[in-house]
């Protein structure tokens, strides 16, 4: 059976206008196998950096937020403060590896690929450190932000890495790790409030 029927490649193959060239491009790779800046691999792999990062600037405003409204109001605690940075931290180990494993499949040196991981993460401690100092501000903005940064990961994965994963064939191990992330999560949440 075609396993492309579920991703990009079927809807592409359904697209109007000239088909796409089935080789790779007549460009030559840079120097350290990074691919060229017009592939489409290229682009998905930008897209995907791009969108974590953005993600994670409300994540750090809603840590800072936390942290920032303890004592100026009788829900925000120090504990709830804390188990929010140790759910948000927790989830960010995968977002590190989901920017650095396509940059390193690409091409990219491994310290290279781990770097630009770190470097997609750096906005969220200046995003907390801002959210500490603008709570009055920050508070009402918290839940739209929030909301865009998990509009932006949903569609990240429902246009990108689904179809991703189904035409290279990783289609249960991305369904069951899914179900597992979801898991953890819900259980972080029940568990430490």
């Amino acid at each position: 059976p075609d396993k492309a029927e579920n991703g990009e490649p079927y809807q592409r193959r359904r697209a109007a206008g000239p088909p796409l060239p089935e080789g790779p491009p007549a460009f030559p790779a840079p120097r350290d196998g990074a691919p060229a800046a017009g592939s489409s691999s290229w682009r998905r792999i930008m897209l995907m950096i791009l969108a974590i990062t953005i993600h994670n600037i409300p994540e750090g405003l809603a840590v800072g937020v936390g942290f920032g409204a303890v004592g100026k109001s009788a829900s925000a605690t120090f504990q709830s403060a804390r188990n929010l940075a140790i759910g948000i931290g927790i989830q960010n180990f995968p977002e590190g590896l989901a920017v650095s494993l396509p940059l390193r499949g690409a091409g990219f040196s491994t310290w290279k690929a781990f770097w630009y991981g770190q470097l997609s993460g750096m906005v969220e401690p200046l995003a907390g450190a801002l959210g500490a100092f603008a709570v009055a501000l920050a508070e009402p903005l918290l839940p739209y932000a929030l909301g865009f940064a998990a509009g932006a990961m949903v569609y990240v994965v429902m246009d990108d890495i689904i179809p991703e994963a189904q035409t290279s064939g990783n289609g249960k191990l991305a369904s069951w790790t899914s179900i597992l992330g979801f898991v953890v999560m819900m259980s972080l949440d029940v568990g430490l409030g």
